[in-house]
């Protein structure tokens, strides 16, 4: 009889969040889509560092000048490229670094560098490069 008296307990319902997330969710993508329009082009540009002046006699040695036709010359001596390679079989000076620093034109093609970086594989030097500035050196 007191059972019946007390009244049916209700099942309380949880709240549901998931309408929030999907609120908040829409929200930043809208915020994204809004702020990605006020984004100019121009501030997506990028202006590349350019040497103006190269003073060549404080770059280091052994100094591989590649001109735009093609010569070679190193150390400003002008050689081909097989005396090139056998110039550089020698070791290097003592407290120097195995490598040949190549000097060509920023505008030199991708291939004839890897040409010439795979004629001196041979000689063992690593290879480091140095580009010219626009106007040559």
């Amino acid at each position: 009889m007191l059972a019946s008296r007390l009244a049916a307990q209700r099942h309380r319902r949880r709240p549901d969040f998931g309408l929030a997330q999907v609120n908040i969710v829409l929200l930043l993508v809208l915020f994204f889509l809004v702020v990605g329009t006020i984004v100019e082009t121009d501030e997506l540009a990028v202006d590349l560092a350019e040497t103006t002046e190269l003073p060549l006699e404080r770059l280091p040695r052994p100094l591989l000048l590649i001109d735009g036709e093609g010569n070679w010359s190193l150390d400003g001596a002008p050689l081909g490229e097989a005396a090139v390679v056998e110039a550089l079989r020698a070791p290097p000076p003592e407290g120097q670094p195995n490598a040949v620093y190549i000097l060509a034109p920023r505008d030199m093609a991708a291939d004839r560098l890897l040409r010439a970086m795979q004629v001196l594989l041979p000689a063992g030097r690593t290879v480091k490069l140095v580009t010219l500035k626009a106007g040559g050196p």
